[in-house]
């Protein structure tokens, strides 16, 4: 086997084609501005009908969105945030920096991700918000959570991240909770040149709101002036009460490669769906390498490839599989999200203590393999090949 080609993670997970590149160029050489301007405005207007959502603030990442999720939903010390501790970082430090308390709630084991059975034990007289992971793609199940949400008056933030496009019984994710976060990092289905991000409200009045907190407090004057120039070009406001602004801009550039991506991103997501059922069908002998399970209503964007490896019946464990396909079959797998609980910096804020056995039983055996948009039929053969050839290995 050592005479095969190393496969690993690429750093962009979807190339611009000829038409975006030229966009890029033409706001670069042409644009008025490059940031914050017609492009990003038009971004915004676009992001919203394709979403279907009351309002959209483009913003520089999803960590600014969810930023914003957690200014707007007035979340402070005495609060408590219901949240996965399987997730990226990003999802849980806006709330951390409230000084609210996250509360750890599990996964499902099959879908792998939020349980709302889980949410329901968390929720206190103190919680005040859910932060919903469509994790690896997968949208979760909104509607026992929106459920949950109405009958504790509590609000709902989407972490819509890896998920762009991803639909839960018709609906896009990002509109159905109060608010949704988007990223379009370059390891993204989209991407707006690196970073870039959505947030996106139900209530258009916090779309308001959200560009104020946006640019530094910069705001038109609102009454009538006799002169442009006076007493300035722009005032300077409080954004809500007892909040100082921020700078979350998109740049211009990105919009215009955002707005060209945005059109075809179902596309992208349907090649990812066909991508990931060929693995599926070419692996189905080998139930101890398990993938997500998608649940009836759900549209998986792929952001991932995830799978738990159940290696107890042969002696082996993920670390073996994983240590295997590396030296013998050269596919470079990972695993991904380590539990925030067990980091050392929520360790350190005092949120160690979680009873999350589904996340535990599937971070300890789950594995991440190399994936991306538009991958030949033949590379997910050969990939499909490598993990079988592995998986009859560890049964002996």
């Amino acid at each position: 086997m050592s005479n095969m080609e190393l496969i690993t993670f690429p750093a962009v997970q979807t190339r611009l084609n000829v038409e975006e590149e030229q966009a890029l160029l033409r706001v670069v050489r042409e644009g008025s501005v490059l940031a914050i301007g017609p492009e990003a405005e038009q971004f915004e207007k676009e992001w919203t009908e394709y979403i279907g959502c009351g309002d959209t603030v483009a913003v520089c990442n999803c960590s600014s969105a969810l930023e914003l999720a957690a200014i707007l939903s007035d979340i402070g010390p005495g609060d408590e945030v219901i949240l996965p501790a399987h997730t990226f970082v990003a999802t849980a430090v806006p709330f951390a920096r409230t000084g609210a308390t996250l509360c750890w709630a599990d996964i499902d084991p099959d879908s792998r991700v939020l349980s709302a059975e889980s949410i329901a034990t968390q929720i206190t007289d103190k919680t005040k918000a859910i932060v919903v992971v469509h994790l690896y793609g997968l949208p979760a199940d909104m509607d026992a959570i929106m459920s949950l949400a109405t009958k504790h008056n509590l609000l709902v933030i989407e972490d819509c991240a890896q998920a762009p496009g991803a639909r839960y019984h018709g609906k896009r994710v990002g509109s159905i909770g109060d608010f949704g976060c988007f990223s379009f990092h370059a390891q993204k289905n989209i991407t707006t040149l690196g970073e870039g991000g959505m947030f996106t409200v139900r209530n258009p009045e916090h779309g308001v709101q959200g560009r104020r907190l946006r640019w530094m407090g910069n705001w038109p004057f609102e009454e009538k002036r006799q002169h442009y120039w006076l007493p300035a070009m722009a005032n300077v406001v409080e954004p809500i009460p007892g909040q100082l602004p921020h700078n979350f801009c998109m740049g211009e550039p990105n919009a215009a490669v955002g707005r060209l991506l945005m059109k075809r991103l179902d596309a992208i997501n349907e090649r990812r769906r066909c991508q990931a059922g060929r693995l599926r069908n070419a692996l189905s002998d080998y139930p101890e390498f398990s993938l997500q399970h998608t649940p009836d209503g759900c549209e998986h964007a792929y952001h991932l490839m995830t799978a738990r490896y159940d290696g107890n019946p042969y002696g082996k464990n993920r670390d073996d599989l994983i240590q295997l396909l590396l030296d013998k079959y050269q596919l470079k797998c990972i695993i991904q999200y380590w539990p925030l609980c067990r980091t050392e910096l929520f360790k350190k804020l005092g949120f160690a203590k979680a009873d999350i056995p589904h996340t535990d039983r599937f971070f300890d055996n789950m594995i991440s393999i190399p994936w991306w948009s538009d991958m030949p039929d033949e590379l997910i053969d050969d990939i499909a090949r490598r993990l079988a050839g592995a998986l009859d290995d560890m049964r002996g």
